[in-house]
């Protein structure tokens, strides 16, 4: 890497980070660069950079000085390119977590193990919230009469949050969507003009995701498991 030397310590702990926090949210990095790099040439300005990370929630995961040393570890020299930073190949870095860029071209390739405590593939699938008892009863209230009406109209409710976070316009962060798309989906899309305002809030309250940055991140695979459950299939 091209960070100072009193600074690479500093670097490694915010890569350890940054890659926990990319694989188990599955942050697609480049999305929140591309747009500052009108010319597709994998370079961006320092603040542009720090924007980028700010913008995928990640500052709230490391220091000024860890931030700092990420930029500092991926600037190109003054000489070349006006001291860019170098977003394409960070990303490639980090992206290691999820799979090797190259593999395709080397299928040999010594795939890097994934953090042995991110492996719970079906964590999206449940919220293991629990709120106070009166305010679970109400929730199955609500869901019991959601599932009601999804059964009767035949109302497929991933599908629908699933445009909402690959929109241009969304966070990008998977199966999970903001408040405000939330509520739009509630309402706008499938039409669930029954629920009260205090309804939406005890749902929201029981989805929304608490680790995962900025937090008013809503769970949206959970909230459709519990109104369309999965059901396996059998040989």
């Amino acid at each position: 890497m091209g960070a100072p030397a009193y600074l690479q310590s500093i670097y490694e702990v915010a890569e350890v980070k940054i890659k926990k926090v990319v694989y188990k949210n599955r942050i697609r990095l480049k999305e929140f660069f591309v747009d500052f790099d009108k010319l597709r040439s994998g370079f961006i300005f320092e603040n542009q950079f720090l924007s980028g990370l700010s913008m995928a929630g990640l500052d709230k995961h490391l220091t000024a000085s860890q931030l700092q040393a990420l930029a500092d570890a991926y600037k190109t020299p003054e000489t070349d390119r006006l001291s860019k930073v170098d977003y394409r190949r960070f990303c490639e870095d980090i992206n290691t977590v999820f799979t090797e860029s190259e593999l395709e071209k080397d299928p040999l390739k010594e795939v890097p193990a994934e953090p042995s405590e991110l492996l719970d593939k079906t964590r999206y699938d449940f919220s293991s919230k629990q709120l106070p008892e009166e305010r679970e009863a109400q929730l199955e209230s609500i869901m019991s009469k959601l599932r009601e009406e999804c059964q009767i109209k035949g109302i497929m409710v991933k599908p629908f949050f699933d445009d909402a976070a690959h929109d241009k316009n969304s966070c990008h962060m998977v199966n999970h969507v903001t408040v405000s798309q939330f509520k739009q989906g509630l309402g706008v899309k499938m039409g669930f003009t029954s629920l009260s305002q205090a309804d939406i809030g005890v749902l929201i309250e029981k989805f929304l995701d608490d680790e995962y940055p900025p937090g008013d991140m809503i769970n949206y695979v959970a909230f459709a498991h519990c109104l369309n459950p999965v059901t396996p299939d059998y040989d």
